[in-house]
C-alpha cells in the first residue's frame, strides 16, 4: 500500500482525548464493517449509532441488590456485566433476570444472547438456563477459564 517508508509515532491511548479518539476509531471501523459485511450494511445506519443498552436493575424496597448491563448490536443481546448481591442469590432471582432479557432480546428482534463466565463464577447456572458454550479461554484472569456461552432463540 505505502512505496515510501512512513514516518509514524505510537501513542498509548491516555494520552489522548479518549471520547473523541474513541469516536475516531469506532467510526473508521464502522464504515470498514459496512462495506464488507451485508448484514451490518443493511442493518446499520451509516454513521455508528450509540450503544443501544438494555439495563436491568433489582431493588429490594430502594436498595439496588443486582442487575445487568446488556446491549443489542449486530441481532444479539450482547449480557456484559451480571450481579446480585450474595444475600439474595438462591432464590430465583436470577433465573427472572434471565427471563426478562431474554423478553427483551426478542422483543427487540435479536436471534440470541451472549455472555461470558469466569470459572468461579455462574457457568452451571447459565447451562441450567439453555446455555451452550461455545469458547474459552484459559488463565485469563490467569488461573481461571473464561466461558463464553450463548442461546440462540
Amino acid at each position: 500500500m505505502f512505496k515510501n517508508k512512513i514516518n509514524y509515532k505510537i501513542y498509548q491511548s491516555k494520552s489522548i482525548n479518549n471520547e473523541e479518539f474513541y469516536q475516531i476509531i469506532r467510526t473508521n471501523l464502522h464504515t470498514y464493517n459496512r462495506s464488507k459485511c451485508e448484514w451490518i450494511r443493511k442493518n446499520t445506519e451509516e454513521k455508528p449509532s450509540k450503544p443501544n443498552y438494555h439495563n436491568f436493575g433489582i431493588y429490594d424496597c430502594e436498595k439496588l441488590i443486582g442487575g445487568v448491563v446488556g446491549i443489542i448490536q449486530f441481532g444479539w443481546y450482547f449480557l456484559e456485566e451480571f450481579w446480585i448481591d450474595e444475600k439474595y442469590r438462591g432464590q430465583g432471582i436470577g433465573t427472572e433476570l434471565i427471563k426478562n432479557i431474554e423478553k427483551c432480546a426478542i422483543d427487540n428482534n435479536a436471534i440470541g444472547v451472549r455472555l461470558n463466565t469466569w470459572s468461579f463464577q455462574a457457568k452451571g447456572f447459565y447451562e441450567k438456563m439453555g446455555y451452550k458454550v461455545y469458547a474459552t479461554f484459559e488463565d485469563c484472569p490467569p488461573g481461571t477459564i473464561d466461558y463464553f456461552l450463548k442461546k440462540k432463540f
